[in-house]
């Protein structure tokens, strides 16, 4: 009875701590097992999340998906924009001939990239 009553809190409290929140990211940029709900910002950035109530807890045009995606659109600028400087440094040098990540940036906003 007594090694019942001294694993009684370590019961309890395992449980309960499956219920806390995950520091897990809603979203991703790119698909995974876990990561496979597809979905796109207003300026067209996919995304990828595991929640199937996403658009329950991030209704378009909501405060929390407008911040989402504001978000996300940050994310995947700098990446792109991280990108197009190696591109462009690999280009100076000689070791790369085309600047797919560049492109891309300059279809979101031509004076980004000169």
């Amino acid at each position: 009875m007594r090694a019942l009553l001294r694993l009684l809190p370590v019961l309890l409290i395992l449980p309960a701590i499956s219920f806390l929140p995950s520091n897990e990211p809603v979203y991703s940029l790119s698909r995974t097992n876990s990561y496979e709900n597809r979905y796109a910002t207003q300026k067209g950035v996919t995304f990828f999340v595991k929640l199937r109530s996403f658009e329950q807890e991030y209704p378009l045009n909501s405060p929390e998906r407008v911040q989402l995606d504001g978000r996300i659109e940050h994310d995947y600028f700098s990446i792109l924009s991280h990108n197009c400087r190696m591109e462009t440094q690999r280009l100076d040098w000689g070791d790369q001939h085309s600047t797919p990540n560049c492109d891309m940036l300059r279809q979101f906003d031509p004076g980004l990239v000169s």
